[in-house]
């Protein structure tokens, strides 16, 4: 019998409880915000890019249907992760509280690097030596800079469909990060 053993080292535990964690953390780092609304303008663009990024993302991802590789998949292996990145990241910066931004640096690293490691294991078993091609030929979360025509990718696989960015519910973040807007607007002075 091959029995998975559930992984409960600190860094499992928080890649799995990373969405709960925000729930918790935010209201905290907000007590100890100072945002102005000169800090809320200039991060929200930011955190536009962290959601148009995880829309784009949703749109395009076809779970346990396929290997996704076309949209931001084309460019990054794990573009979710870093929409959601972008989009934390800004509310840090909106809260002018430097050491809230440099935890979010350090948890989001804790929660996002076991959980790439282990949806990576996962593709592989799913897909192997495709996942194998996808993963040498696109990074996990930087983009290559490439000049000219050089590579080889393959031809998109999937359109966008705003049905996919319904189907995985992407208007929740829509619905959390307008609530955080609110709130930095609300406390900005």
């Amino acid at each position: 019998m091959n029995e998975k053993r559930l992984d409960m080292s600190p860094l499992a535990v928080a890649s799995r409880w990373r969405i709960e964690a925000s729930f918790i953390a935010a209201p905290i780092g907000l007590w100890f915000a100072h945002p102005t609304t000169a800090s809320t303008l200039r991060w929200t663009p930011l955190a536009l890019a962290g959601l148009g990024l995880r829309c784009w993302a949703r749109g395009h991802l076809e779970r346990r249907a396929q290997l996704t590789q076309s949209g931001p998949y084309a460019f990054v292996r794990h573009p979710l992760y870093v929409g959601s990145f972008l989009l934390g990241l800004a509310f840090c910066l909106m809260t002018n509280t430097p050491v809230l931004a440099l935890f979010f640096v350090v948890a989001s690293l804790a929660a996002y690097v076991p959980k790439g490691m282990r949806e990576a294991a996962f593709l592989h078993e799913r897909y192997g030596d495709e996942y194998e091609r996808y993963a040498a030929r696109v990074p996990a979360v930087l983009p290559r800079i490439r000049l000219g025509r050089g590579g080889s990718t393959p031809p998109a696989t999937l359109h966008f469909a705003w049905r996919r960015v319904l189907r995985h519910r992407e208007y929740l973040t829509w619905i959390g990060a307008t609530a955080g807007l609110v709130a930095m607007w609300a406390f900005a002075r």
